[in-house]
């Protein structure tokens, strides 16, 4: 009877999961789909287009999926003020994110964005009076040092192949990270009740198409090139737009609505996974040396420990 039951349950649990599964894998294709397109398309435009998709995804959720009424919508929007300090946090990623993209390789911006879980338990700390959970700060230094493993190819020459623009990127792709993890700790912290998963990401939708419609128009972007993109180029729009972005989303917020979200971030890492082998494949951004490669692995290894073990000290002891 027992063993019946952890079956139903486990059966139960497996669709949010490999939903989760499913949107790391494609949230960590996003800076090797986005680079491919905007070697051919001005980026805003990209990103712009990508948050009409988000918005429409998130309105037929709403919807259909969670009966969510225009007239509630705005109750809420009144309701849950917190929500608009989203929409400007999530404008900061967006907009640092593709901009870092721009500058630097695509593994590189992926493997910031995964140090994520470590700000957030210093904000957590700093702003909210958190204890800062076991083992931050050996975590924090190994995946540190797998991280100057990645990035540093000669060690007799460190600035090798290390370009101010590849600095500016990253410092960029830092703050996307930063935004982030400030992001998570107001969504843990604030009371948000009366707001679904769909109105959510609605709401960050419309920022982001705001925000990157002022800015294509501001910038002057020539969105004639849209008119001459290879095939490639199209593929990798396309993909962005539709799988990486706007289900993406979508299958983090299925998963997050089935199962914990401390069980879906322990798969976090799969990000950097997912990265490293497209930007293989599509951009030609490769690990060349031994270090390299065990940098990736020290990094991988730490964030998924990491992790799982605050998850299993959320459970014994949820806040």
């Amino acid at each position: 009877m027992n063993s019946t039951r952890s079956t139903a349950r486990a059966d139960n649990v497996l669709p949010y999961l490999s939903a989760g599964i499913l949107a790391h894998i494609l949230i960590g294709s996003y800076p090797v789909f986005g680079k491919r397109a905007i070697a051919e398309v001005p980026k805003f435009s990209l990103v712009f287009i990508a948050s009409m998709a988000i918005t429409t995804t998130a309105i037929l959720w709403m919807r259909y999926r969670e009966g969510v009424t225009w007239q509630r919508y705005l109750h809420v929007l009144r309701r849950e003020r917190i929500l608009w300090l989203f929409v400007a946090v999530v404008s900061l990623r967006a907009v640092t994110n593709i901009i870092s993209i721009s500058l630097t390789r695509a593994v590189w911006v992926q493997l910031i964005n995964i140090m994520a879980p470590f700000p957030v338990a210093f904000l957590g700390a700093w702003f909210f009076a958190q204890p800062i959970p076991r083992f931050t700060l050996p975590a924090v230094l190994l995946s540190t040092t797998g991280a100057a493993l990645m990035l540093v190819q000669d060690w007799s020459q460190l600035t090798n192949g290390f370009t101010p623009q590849d600095a500016l990127g990253l410092g960029l792709a830092t703050v996307s990270m930063l935004a982030f993890a400030f992001y998570y700790q107001l969504i843990r912290r604030s009371r948000l009740r009366a707001a679904t998963s769909g109105i959510v990401l609605f709401q960050q939708g419309m920022a982001m198409t705001l925000s990157f419609l002022v800015l294509t128009l501001v910038t002057g972007e020539d969105w004639s090139a849209w008119a001459h993109m290879s095939g490639g180029g199209w593929a990798s729009a396309l993909i962005y737009i539709i799988f990486v972005q706007a289900g993406g989303n979508l299958s983090q917020v299925i998963a997050v609505g089935g199962v914990s979200p401390a069980l879906i971030t322990n798969f976090m890492a799969l990000r950097l996974l997912s990265a490293m082998v497209l930007a293989a494949i599509i951009l030609g951004e490769t690990l060349v040396t031994p270090l390299q490669w065990l940098g990736a692995a020290i990094v991988i290894a730490t964030v998924t420990a990491y992790l799982w073990f605050q998850g299993r000290s959320h459970s014994r002891h949820p806040t």
